[in-house]
């Protein structure tokens, strides 16, 4: 009884062992691959073209509050204390307007940034799970978060199923 016990440890010992040897382990670095691809230096564009415009408006409505503080001053003498405050009061109103907006524009483009981003990132992973799936990799590690780089890189089969040039190590 205690030799079939222990030949039946030995053999799942034994099985174990081979189940993992049997894993083919990949890593790959995703980040340095999707700044490779032309969908990114598009998102770039489409970043700084709508950075841009939010700063265009931002500058439009900063200059319309200088405009409207060189009025302030230039007809303050002629103004009554009453009409000085709520000129005052408008003043700081437009100026705390337009840092919701900054932080607004800041939140947008943030927002935009990540969306763009996200699309390209998808396309990536996509990439290395029908590669991981197709050559049967068990796991597939991205290379930034590992202390030890075990297993295959694989990151110049992912710039192949990508269509990016393969770089040379």
């Amino acid at each position: 009884m205690n030799k079939t016990i222990k030949s039946i440890m030995v053999a799942c010992l034994i099985f174990t062992g081979f189940t993992i040897n049997a894993q083919k382990l990949g890593h790959v670095n995703s980040q340095e691959i999707m700044l490779e691809l032309p969908d990114y230096e598009d998102a770039r564009k489409e970043l700084e073209s709508y950075q841009s415009d939010i700063m265009k408006e931002l500058e439009m409505f900063q200059k319309l509050i200088e405009e409207f503080y060189q009025d302030y001053q230039q007809n303050m003498e002629g103004m009554s204390a009453e009409t000085r405050q709520r000129k005052e009061a408008d003043l700081m109103e437009r100026q705390q307007n337009l840092e919701k907006k900054k932080y607004e524009a800041q939140t947008k483009l943030q927002e935009k940034e990540q969306q763009l981003l996200q699309q390209i990132m998808v396309k990536v992973n996509n990439a290395v799970k029908e590669l991981a799936e197709k050559d049967g990799y068990t796991y597939v590690y991205e290379e930034a978060t590992l202390l030890y780089a075990g297993g295959e890189d694989i990151s110049n089969k992912v710039r192949e199923k990508l269509g990016i040039a393969v770089k040379q190590d």
